[in-house]
């Protein structure tokens, strides 16, 4: 594999939203998820962090860098998170990729885009409602903190 050249540690701020496509729905109403993401590439492309949203959820993640074009990373985030009997396992898979710069622009930060999925069932964070059920797909994406726009 060639060097990374997006190794080391970098911040993103992350949002997924479920793809329903009813225009009528109000964006708050689609978001699946958000929070800080935490990585560390390294050169050999081996993804290790984090992604949550401090005192409310947390996973830890592995992964690795995709050789594509655009370059890709494919990552599974796991932990245990909610209070009490509400306390549960979490599994999501993310496959998420750089996008390229648009020619002319101004300003731009750099991205990650993708999709995330949930691998396992778990009930929501405050223990009321349905089970979130494995295998709902949402459209996710980053953006650099460390070097912003």
């Amino acid at each position: 594999m060639a060097r990374i050249k997006y190794h080391g540690d970098s911040v993103w701020s992350y949002r997924s939203f479920l793809n329903i496509t009813d225009l009528n729905i109000k964006p708050d109403d689609l978001e699946l998820g958000d929070g800080t993401m935490k990585l560390f590439i390294s050169e050999q492309g081996e993804i290790s962090g984090t992604i949550g949203t401090d005192g409310l959820w947390s996973l830890d993640l592995k992964g690795k860098v995709l050789e594509s074009k655009p370059l890709g990373l494919e990552i599974i985030g796991t932990g245990y998170n909610g209070q009490g009997s509400h306390r549960a396992y979490w599994e999501y898979g993310y496959n998420v990729y750089f996008l390229p710069k648009v020619e002319g622009g101004e300003l731009q930060a750099t991205v990650l885009a993708g999709s995330v999925v949930r691998l396992k069932d778990h009930p929501p964070l405050s223990g009321n409602g349905p089970i979130h059920k494995a295998g709902e797909v949402a459209t996710c994406y980053a953006v650099d903190a460390t070097e912003p726009a």
